[in-house]
């Protein structure tokens, strides 16, 4: 599975679609310059070459590629993690949006439906950010399971703050990176503790 999952993060590494690829592509730099992963000259092709001779699936799409890799990850991520990651993301939606929380309260499709095209635009770059921080600490996760003596806790720290400068730099502009800098540094620390926590204990 471990195996799969990288597979899976390279192939998008080299995906075609330029949004997918430089995020994928980012996240296995980030780890190669921790020196705690090397990543293959393989072509994109290549991968779907190995991946095909290993009885793997070849995702047809970035969007599949993503999805699987999710689906991958929810497998092996520990299920009281996974709880507490849902629930902060709720909590974060509540203070962030206390407008909508009553919305919330009924579902996520009818906030979403709620919400105003600038408060949209919001949820979408904060869902972004969310989604690539915890694709990459799951990533950490996974192969730090396998190899604490390399996979340290001062890594994970720096994976996370290197990754989150990457991603402030991929997602936003200056004025929005100026107001969210701050909040998002400590909401890395909460998912860095929750990680950490099911890492290292």
């Amino acid at each position: 599975m471990k195996k799969e999952i990288l597979y899976l993060t390279e192939y998008l590494a080299k995906s075609e679609n330029e949004q997918e690829r430089t995020f994928y592509a980012l996240l296995i730099q980030t780890l190669a310059d921790l020196e705690v992963y090397s990543p293959t000259k393989f072509t994109q092709a290549q991968i779907g070459s190995l991946m095909s001779r290993q009885g793997l699936n070849i995702p047809s799409s970035c969007k599949e590629g993503i999805q699987a890799l999710d689906s991958l990850f929810e497998s092996i991520i520990p299920k009281p993690l996974q709880e507490a990651k849902k629930t902060l993301f709720m909590t974060l939606l509540n203070v962030n949006f206390p407008k909508k929380k009553g919305f919330l309260s009924v579902s996520l499709d009818l906030f979403l439906s709620q919400l105003e095209p600038v408060e949209k635009s919001i949820y979408e770059n904060f869902l972004a950010y969310v989604s690539g921080l915890n694709r990459a600490l799951a990533l950490f996760f996974i192969l730090g399971k396998e190899d604490t003596q390399n996979f340290t806790p001062e890594r994970l720290v720096a994976f996370g703050e290197s990754l989150h400068g990457k991603l402030l730099e991929f997602l936003f502009n200056e004025e929005e990176t100026a107001l969210l800098s701050q909040g998002l540094k400590e909401l890395l620390g909460v998912y860095l503790s929750l990680y950490g926590k099911y890492l290292y204990m």
